[in-house]
């Protein structure tokens, strides 16, 4: 190793990144720690380099208490801890002023905030967010910090959560993990609760010694340590082992066990399953993520193995762990299966220390206040549980006893299916075919604390703090939102709360037949449960919160998009299109389904069992024609969420039937069109299948192409096309135009569709896709279209097609207007492009 020459310059050089505050210093000199500077990585680093080398400064030693200290003090008047940009280490300068609320502009990507929610502090509570970044700028994440609001640099972990995979493949979206601070909400307070950051991105900062002045390391960073045997979770604070063969789970709690009980009363212990797989999906240093899953195994219609998988969370500096639990009926190896039924479901620990028994149930139907019914937290003196959604989700159950054993009932014994709007008959539950169902758990494995403490944690666990980046920001990268990410600057409407709040409708069922809460009925569009072809309506967004920054937009997306994953129908982990396509045959066929499998009539068997009397299809799956998922995606853009993800992988194989023309009767409608290749598009933003690339390149020309119609060169279904269906086609078409770099043709097709509606369609409901005559009156329902015309126009330079969207908008044609909100754009699915189009000014920008 080449000899180092870290002279007393080149350490003062490092150490003006640190400025130290009134001496809290033994014997009045300054020192600095980690809990202080959060610079103990680069001081360690900066020690261990000299001390090879016998040439540390005399005024800079290690302490026996694992401090560094400065014992000849400096001469500063705050403590201060400033961005280690290159420039500032050749020509550093004390900054004499405190940083608050305001952030030094070079290198800064943006500011965002931290939003309590719950009304309880925390500090050091772990937190995710979704971050964009423009195109082109960035091809890996080692450039990446954040600074808190007093210019500390914040510990933190940067993941590519995806790329622009069909261009230069540089990254998209990263997802960020770091452990914030922020004082409790109080609702009388609109500005309380909020704690400021900033995300920077420098070049490497590296000092003759190799060290890194950009990210800090945690004091206790998660890692993973994985070989044939064991994986081992640890962060110096607690220990998580997984012991593969055979598998189990082990705790500072004890053993963790997952306990199934069939139909016919038997014991099946999922973790004996056979071909359980093993995947490590996060390494830390602030999170790391261990996947376990076992597929489903179908025998016979009432011998189903079921399927599951778990995911273990670990944070630095943190006694918290997140489990996550999915019970599956997703069998692979038949065409067609039958729900699995069973009697209960339990997590159970074998050591949790408990003075007494005790037991929290979710057991009755919630009449009101469902926030201030019993959470769903037990404590014991060496670890803590909490159940995520327990009213919410009803049916749950926590309970201990004085063995040392704790059962976390995700399907309680003592309870049964709650259905639409009761209790079934059978005391029984069940899974629909193709049904997966995640519930989350926290469990602070921290020494005993008091009721009110683990009360508080709960509260927070139900409603976490959650990041908000300005809508500027999200206007500038260009990289999250539809029609290339485009994002009007919108006004944000004051509200007081931060949590969802509930009506006293929500509680009485009234002209409802199905209740708002319950296992199955939670965060879901109950109108389309058991008929998602439903008439009226346009597609979800849940892109509010985007706009709004209010962490009640936030939980409200991420239950929606929760509930369409547990509660429909609505996947088959593991499916790969090459390998099960022949097999299974699966397809969104019929208009209105009532499943994903094969579809051989309307009179063909969809499963190998008869409901048990009293039990139905708990809700249907969604067909092309109504294929509403962007609100997923919106979700996805949020969090991060792991099981999203799962979906999209599956997703990513499956709509390649669709894209192949492969179903028994492929929907033709342009509007079945563009929701199944909107949702293709989306699976491969986020997952890179790139056997899924071609499928969608190819399709314009290759697929869609061949259906279209003279004189106007656009394609009909039945002699018929709408503009309202033609507005989810297009929107499609901008998705695939976004993602791809040799996109001439789609403009081409899309041009075809444009010019008959300004010439002939004018906005207007079914006619013939060539009829040369003029609508004279449009439809409410072509509000679909307005947003890709205009995005059409401002990618052409012809804004005549745009003016007519607007006129469209402002005056009617032949007295109808769009339906839907047009007066401004606070995140609803039509008119973004709209409101983009008049703040920027094109219809003064005429360059036809």
């Amino acid at each position: 190793m080449t000899s180092l020459n870290i002279d007393k310059k080149h350490i003062l050089l490092l150490l003006f990144t640190i400025f130290i505050s009134h001496a809290s210093a033994k014997n009045n000199d300054a020192y600095i720690v980690n809990e202080i500077a959060n610079d103990k990585p680069v001081l360690q680093r900066i020690f261990e380099q000299c001390s090879k080398h016998n040439n540390c400064p005399s005024y800079f030693k290690a302490s026996s208490n694992n401090r560094f200290d400065i014992v000849q003090p400096l001469n500063t008047d705050k403590a201060q801890v400033i961005i280690p940009f290159k420039s500032q280490l050749t020509n550093a300068t004390p900054l004499r002023n405190p940083i608050i609320n305001s952030f030094p502009t070079k290198h800064l990507l943006t500011q965002f905030n931290v939003k309590e929610s719950a009304g309880v502090d925390h500090h050091n509570y772990p937190v995710s967010m979704v971050m964009p970044l423009e195109y082109g700028k960035y091809s890996d994440t080692d450039s990446f910090y954040i600074l808190n609001a007093k210019g500390f640099i914040v510990p933190a972990q940067f993941e590519v959560l995806n790329r622009w995979w069909g261009k230069d493949n540089s990254i998209r979206h990263i997802l960020v993990h770091f452990n914030a601070a922020t004082k409790a909400f109080v609702t009388t307070e609109p500005n309380s609760g909020i704690s400021e950051y900033a995300l920077y991105s420098t070049e490497v900062v590296v000092d003759k010694a190799n060290i890194s002045l950009k990210n800090l390391l945690p004091k206790n960073p998660t890692t993973v340590n994985s070989d044939t045997k064991t994986i081992t979770l640890s962060n110096d604070i607690i220990t998580i082992k997984i012991n593969k063969h055979p598998f189990e789970i082990i705790t500072p709690a004890g053993r963790l066990t997952s306990i199934f009980q069939r139909e016919n009363n038997t014991i099946d212990y999922s973790f004996n399953h056979e071909n359980i797989t093993f995947e490590v999906e996060e390494y830390g240093p602030m999170r790391s993520i261990v996947k376990v899953s076992s597929l489903t195994q179908y025998h016979t219609p009432t011998n189903i193995k079921h399927g599951w998988a778990l995911r273990i969370y670990t944070y630095a500096d943190s006694s918290l762990v997140k489990i996550d639990f999915q019970l599956q009926n997703s069998a692979l190896n038949t065409a067609i299966s039958a729900p699995l039924y069973f009697k209960s479901h339990t997590l159970s620990l074998d050591n949790f220390h408990s003075k007494k028994t005790q037991q929290v149930r979710a057991d009755i139907i919630p009449k009101e206040n469902i926030e201030q019914l019993p959470l769903g937290v037990i404590q014991g003196d060496n670890a803590t549980v909490i159940l995520r959604n327990f009213w919410q989700t009803f049916p749950n159950g926590i309970s201990t006893n004085s063995n040392g054993q704790l059962k976390v009932e995700l399907w309680p014994s003592w309870s049964k299916q709650f259905f639409d709007d009761r209790f079934v008959k059978p005391n029984i539950y069940w899974l629909d075919d193709m049904k997966q169902v995640y519930k989350e758990m926290l469990f602070d494995f921290s020494p005993v604390q008091t009721n009110k403490k683990a009360r508080q944690l709960a509260k927070t666990f139900q409603h976490p703090p959650v990041p908000v980046i300005p809508q500027h920001y999200y206007a500038k990268t260009k990289a999250t939102l539809a029609f290339g990410g485009v994002f009007p600057q919108s006004p944000i409407i004051s509200n007081k709360a931060r949590t969802p709040n509930y009506s006293p409708k929500d509680y009485h069922f009234g002209h409802r037949i199905i209740h708002k809460f319950g296992m199955d009925n939670y965060g879901l569009d109950l109108n389309r449960k058991h008929k998602t072809n439903g008439t009226g309506g346009w597609a979800y967004s849940k892109q509010h919160f985007f706009v709004s920054g209010n962490p009640m937009h936030y939980y409200d997306a991420q239950n929606f998009a929760q509930a369409e994953l547990n509660i429909r129908p609505q996947w088959l982990s593991g499916y790969k299109d090459e390998l099960h396509f022949n097999l299974l045959t699966p397809s969104t066929n019929p208009y209105g389904g009532k499943t994903w499998r094969q579809f051989k009539g309307h009179k063909a068997p969809t499963t190998t069992r008869k409901y048990i009397k009293a039990t139905t299809l708990t809700a249907r799956p969604r067909d092309d024609q109504h294929a509403w998922f962007y609100h997923i995606e919106h979700a996805y853009l949020m969090s991060g969420n792991k099981w999203i993800k799962d979906w999209y992988q599956f997703m990513s194989e499956f709509k390649k039937i669709y894209l192949a023309e492969k179903d028994p009767f492929t929907a033709k409608s342009l509007r079945a069109e563009g929701q199944a290749l909107t949702i293709a598009v989306a699976a491969y933003k986020y997952t890179g299948n790139v056997t899924l690339k071609p499928y969608l390149e190819s399709y314009i020309p290759n697929i869609h192409n061949k259906y279209l119609l003279q004189p106007h060169k656009i394609k009909g279904v039945k002699n018929k096309i709408s503009a309202f269906q033609v507005g989810y086609l297009l929107r499609s078409f901008v998705d695939l135009y976004t993602e791809f770099r040799d996109n001439d043709k789609i403009l081409e097709t899309f041009k075809y569709y444009v010019e008959w509606n300004y010439s002939y369609g004018n906005f207007s409901y079914y006619r013939s896709p060539t009829d040369k005559s003029v609508a004279q009156k449009a439809s409410c329902t072509a509000l679909t279209l307005v947003d890709p015309v205009i995005w059409y126009a401002i990618k052409t330079k012809n804004m005549q097609y745009a003016e007519h969207a607007r006129e469209f908008v402002e005056s009617g044609i032949g007295g109808v207007k769009p339906c839907g909100q047009w007066t401004d754009w606070i995140g609803q699915f039509e008119s973004p492009m709209y409101h983009y189009y008049l703040q920027n000014n094109f219809e003064s920008k005429n360059l036809n």
